[in-house]
């Protein structure tokens, strides 16, 4: 009789157990790696506007719709896939008002890599001429090859790059080696170019 009643409540508990799971293991966040993004405009005049995100895993605090010349983005925070050991992902934003050799608009892109042990942690920068936003109208896995590809190629540079046709702006990035790592990233004027007095 035990026996029998434990087989007939096992079935009925056993989704209440992975739902309580589930909700236990998106509230100790802690425990997922994770990278913690700031974007800070620096620059007097130019803004960055149009965010677009490709990052598996959930998001915390959703990204400024446009950051104004001297504004500080709220962070945001990227966390692991469940199950997965690293926090990855692609921010672009546009910057507004500029176009490249090609007439196109600029965007800054910025894709990170955070791992459990936080010792191979990596960031990389871009600023890149395109048609439209490069996530827009992409698939899950058109989005995954771009990051990856865009990674591989701007992850580990010791200088970030500096727009010189006829921009006016530079663009800085640290990342920390953290497990739950902070991205800060700093577009500011191009303090090279003759035509701006810093």
């Amino acid at each position: 009789m035990v026996i029998e009643t434990a087989l007939i409540v096992a079935p009925k508990a056993f989704p209440l157990i992975l739902t309580f799971l589930g909700r236990f293991a998106r509230k100790f966040k802690g425990f997922k790696t994770s990278a913690t993004v700031t974007i800070n405009n620096k620059h007097r005049e130019m803004k960055l506007t149009d965010p677009e995100i490709f990052s598996p895993g959930e998001i915390d605090n959703p990204l400024d719709w446009t950051i104004n010349p001297g504004e500080i983005q709220k962070s945001s925070k990227f966390f692991a896939k469940l199950g997965k050991f690293t926090s990855q992902g692609m921010i672009s934003y546009n910057i507004f008002g500029q176009v490249g050799p090609n007439e196109k608009p600029l965007y800054l892109i910025v894709t990170w890599k955070v791992k459990l042990n936080g010792g191979g942690n990596s960031l990389g920068i871009d600023v890149l001429e395109y048609d439209e936003p490069p996530l827009k109208y992409k698939t899950l896995d058109e989005m995954y090859d771009l990051y990856k590809e865009l990674h591989k190629r701007n992850a580990g540079r010791k200088v970030w790059p500096t727009y010189n046709n006829g921009a006016f702006f530079s663009i800085g990035g640290t990342i920390d080696t953290k497990r739950d790592a902070k991205i800060i990233i700093t577009f500011d004027h191009n303090h090279k170019n003759p035509f701006y007095c810093s």
